[in-house]
């Protein structure tokens, strides 16, 4: 396995980890459910980012070592669409599920990019 899926796997792999952390903290701490509610929905959102960025760099990948000819898509705009979706269905459930926070749901929409800083910050201080 090359260094890239190496990579895409380990930072899907930890945003996985990170999702379910926050999970069961909303399920544990009822003091503090609204925040860890929005972590949960926000990083769900956030991995599947990790995961339509994996395969977008795999298609890229592919498209710059064996000429192979893919359509590119609109994934930026997709992107958008699922934060949008993401901040509608919050609101639309406020009444099941109670208040959601707003802040943890934006700042779980930044798990993914944490991730990465994360394991390129520990590869540094590794190979130092």
């Amino acid at each position: 396995m090359n260094e890239f899926h190496r990579l895409a796997r380990t930072t899907v792999k930890y945003t996985l980890i990170i999702t379910v952390v926050f999970a069961a903290l909303w399920a544990l701490l009822p003091s503090l459910k609204s925040i860890f509610a929005g972590l949960t929905i926000g990083s769900a959102v956030s991995l599947y980012f990790a995961v339509s960025a994996s395969k977008q760099t795999e298609m890229a990948a592919d498209v710059a070592l064996r000429n192979v000819k893919k359509r590119p898509s609109a994934v930026m705009m997709f992107r958008m669409v699922m934060i949008l979706g993401a901040v509608l269905v919050v609101q639309a459930l406020e009444p099941r599920i109670g208040y959601v926070s707003l802040p943890g749901l934006l700042i779980g929409f930044f798990v993914y990019q944490l991730v990465i800083l994360a394991g390129f910050l520990y590869n540094k201080i590794k190979t130092s």
